[in-house]
């Protein structure tokens, strides 16, 4: 359950359910202690207000005893003396005499102690032994014995009274909650680390384009041991359907080659010139198919290595091969700026946001700039732009925003789906957007340094 803190425009949420695994369990055993603490705490205080000395109230009932005979046997004029004699560090004994009067309704009575007394010393109890605090929470006592004459011993005894702290305990027990907290919170811990690689495994393969998925380390508990013996088979049978659907587009793609350079063969020898030049147009255009989805697979097919190659090279080589075609041109950015990329893929990539911009906008203008560890690269052209609704659906496999797939209004929707997976695999992000008194506008970041293979 999350609450916030602060009043300010970005208040701090502060959740008091923890969100992971280990958390979750580390709070749960952390209020069963608490609570086993709490209620035993409290069961003790309310069962025991005073802990009674044992020893010493034994040994107080046998002075007590001790110190009534001696001034039973006493005379009455030397009882005074004797009761300052009979004292010491914990016991204070003094004489009154009959006459002296005594108050009986104490109103800090402690019958438990006297009973604790009489219980060592019957005769203590035939002297009318009266005992009684001055407070409810003190821990030194009063009392009075009788002798036959009427006169009374009457004693107090410091500190014999323990009341019941609970401070050093309370540090005991906290010292044990927290450490047996942390034992559980390290265990539990230790449990759910095949757990969290089971996520980081299932995040790699939704998020990889490239398939180089990690294998889950089978260990754990039974049921974890089961769950990533699945997922491995699962990354297995996956990666064997996307290998065999690409060999066999990529085979039926390249075997295309062999009758189309027949057909086109025969077509030569036609005498309708018309229909030969029809022919001819449809074979160019099946050639160009079979060539875009050969170049869509390449990457699946053979991967090339990753190099240090100079991004402005590149781009230059580009754009003035379409200056030569008469297409304007144009290049804003450093001189130079390496990156480490798959040298031909990129320049794939290059190559189709160029085509794109200067058959659909008549012209590209191509700026690079550097950000701290990353290369942006944007292509700009001045032509319709394509609507917002579409920006996201362009980067498909297949998808045209001109649905007529005639080769004369546009291509096969191939160019973007192979510009996002290219930059993908690159560890870079692909964005598009229109500019306003001008065209579309392609935006690609690239890292510098060098990427996973």
């Amino acid at each position: 359950m999350p609450f916030t803190l602060g009043g300010g425009s970005t208040p701090r949420i502060i959740r008091l359910w923890p969100v992971g695994l280990v958390g979750r369990v580390s709070v749960v055993l952390l209020a069963a202690v608490i609570l086993v603490f709490v209620a035993s705490a409290f069961f003790y205080e309310e069962a025991e207000t005073y802990i009674d000395d044992d020893s010493r109230i034994t040994q107080l009932a046998e002075e007590l005893s001790t110190d009534l005979r001696v001034l039973r046997t006493t005379p009455i004029s030397q009882r005074g003396l004797l009761g300052a004699l009979l004292s010491d560090n914990g016991i204070s004994v003094a004489w009154r005499s009959a006459n002296q009067s005594f108050e009986r309704d104490q109103p800090h009575r402690l019958r438990h102690v006297e009973d604790s007394l009489i219980a060592n010393d019957r005769d203590l109890a035939r002297a009318d032994l009266h005992v009684w605090a001055d407070r409810a929470d003190s821990s030194s006592i009063h009392g009075t014995l009788q002798l036959a004459d009427g006169s009374r011993l009457v004693f107090n005894v410091p500190g014999i009274l323990k009341h019941r702290h609970m401070t050093g305990g309370l540090a005991s027990a906290a010292i044990t909650a927290s450490a047996v907290a942390i034992a559980a919170a390290m265990i539990v811990r230790s449990l759910s680390t095949p757990l969290r690689a089971l996520a980081e495994v299932a995040d790699s393969i939704a998020k990889s384009d490239d398939m180089q998925w990690t294998m889950v380390d089978e260990r754990g508990p039974r049921e974890v041991r089961g769950l990533a013996n699945a997922i491995n088979k699962m990354q297995h049978r996956i990666r064997r359907l996307i290998n065999d659907r690409t060999e066999i587009l990529a085979a039926v793609s390249h075997d295309l080659r062999t009758p189309l350079a027949r057909l086109r063969l025969r077509a030569g020898f036609m005498d309708d010139e018309e229909t030969q030049a029809a022919i001819e147009a449809d074979i160019d255009e099946m050639e160009a198919m079979v060539t875009g989805v050969l170049a869509y697979l390449a990457g699946d097919l053979d991967p090339e290595p990753v190099k240090q190659v100079d991004l402005v090279a590149i781009l230059n080589t580009l754009l003035d091969s379409q200056s030569d075609r008469g297409r304007e041109t144009s290049y804003t950015g450093p001189d130079r700026c390496q990156a480490w990329v798959r040298p031909l893929a990129i320049k794939r990539v290059f190559a189709n946001l160029i085509d794109n911009a200067c058959n659909y906008g008549g012209d590209a203008h191509v700026t690079l700039e550097t950000a701290g560890q990353a290369a942006i690269i944007s292509v700009v052209d001045d032509g319709p732009g394509i609507p917002e609704a579409e920006l996201e659906k362009v980067l498909s496999a297949f998808y045209r925003v001109e649905g007529s797939r005639s080769r004369a209004t546009g291509g096969m929707g191939l160019g973007l789906a192979i510009v996002t997976r290219e930059v993908g695999r690159a560890r870079g992000k692909v964005d598009l957007h229109n500019v306003p008194g001008r065209g579309l506008c392609v935006q690609i970041t690239l890292p510098l340094g060098a990427a996973k293979v």
